[in-house]
């Protein structure tokens, strides 16, 4: 099973409100039918219970400061399905199809980490499995960088070919 894990970032200029649905809860809807498991990672839990109430779980990262790293750690070490999938608020929702895509490939090569784009380095709509939840430690307390868990983990990427005919 796969989680669907939703990366925030509130800001103090552009508040959520009751009258506008927050891009997480169009998100969670979205992904309710396909997904028992929705997470939110946010530092401000707060600003997103009253819009995700029971819909999503919502948890904070262990380490500050560590984005995305550690929002991702925190979904991964937490999370009861075996692997994640990361979304961000601030970017579009590629459908459930391209979730399929993903999954498909990570599955037939047997991956650790299935990687939507090789340019998003925040592993945006990535798909990785708790077997990395050690090597993505590793990275965020030595302070290396991403380019360092890729060395040390099984991954694929989704090839250029694929993505565009995801797009038609």
């Amino acid at each position: 099973m796969t989680a669907a894990v939703i990366l925030t970032e509130p800001s103090k200029s552009n508040p959520l409100s009751y009258g506008d649905k927050s891009a997480v809860v169009r998100i969670i809807i979205e992904l309710t039918p396909y997904f028992k498991e929705i997470i939110v990672i946010t530092e401000q839990p707060r600003a997103y219970l009253p819009y995700v109430k029971d819909s999503a779980r919502i948890l904070t990262p262990f380490y500050k400061g560590l984005k995305p790293l550690s929002f991702i750690y925190a979904a991964l070490s937490l999370a009861i399905s075996e692997e994640i999938w990361i979304l961000h608020e601030s970017f579009p929702f590629p459908g459930i199809h391209t979730f399929k895509e993903i999954k498909r490939l990570k599955d037939s090569k047997g991956s650790q980490c299935a990687v939507y784009d090789t340019n998003h380095k925040d592993l945006l709509y990535s798909i990785l499995d708790k077997r990395v939840v050690s090597v993505l430690y590793e990275v965020m307390t030595t302070g290396n960088q991403i380019a360092d868990f890729y060395n040390h983990i099984n991954w694929t990427a989704l090839s250029l070919q694929k993505k565009k005919s995801l797009q038609t």
